[in-house]
């Protein structure tokens, strides 16, 4: 059984990595929008203890795919020898790594905020 891949074979699979990362970040900005307005529509008819575990979940799948896209990026930098004329530069990643976890982390803190205070203008009369 062969035990090294053949530089093309590398670079295919950074490129299934790196959109892999892609998919993880659209899946966690669908799943955030989904408990946003659900949240909005029925936040003031569920108990707070449908709130918390809405929020348990919806924290738990983003760290999950968080975790998941950290993992998929430290598999990728492996690579990086090999795909050096496609990778992005240095600072441009680190910037793209920063920015990305910050809209990750900030959206779900957000997110939980909202879970437990977006309906109020709804229970109001003044949505």
């Amino acid at each position: 059984m062969r035990e090294e891949l053949t530089n093309e074979e590398l670079i295919q699979l950074y490129d299934v990595v790196t959109s892999s990362v892609n998919s993880q970040f659209e899946l966690w900005i669908t799943i955030t929008f989904a408990v946003i307005i659900a949240s909005y529509i029925a936040g003031h008819r569920l108990a707070k203890s449908l709130q918390y575990l809405v929020a348990i979940l919806y924290t738990s799948v983003s760290i999950l795919l968080y975790l998941m896209l950290v993992g998929a990026v430290q598999f990728a930098d492996q690579f990086d020898a090999v795909t050096a004329g496609k990778s992005i530069p240095g600072d441009l990643f680190a910037a793209i790594a920063v920015l990305r976890t910050s809209v990750w982390v900030l959206g779900t803190i957000a997110t939980i905020v909202f879970i437990f205070n977006g309906h109020k203008d709804d229970v109001s009369g003044h949505a």
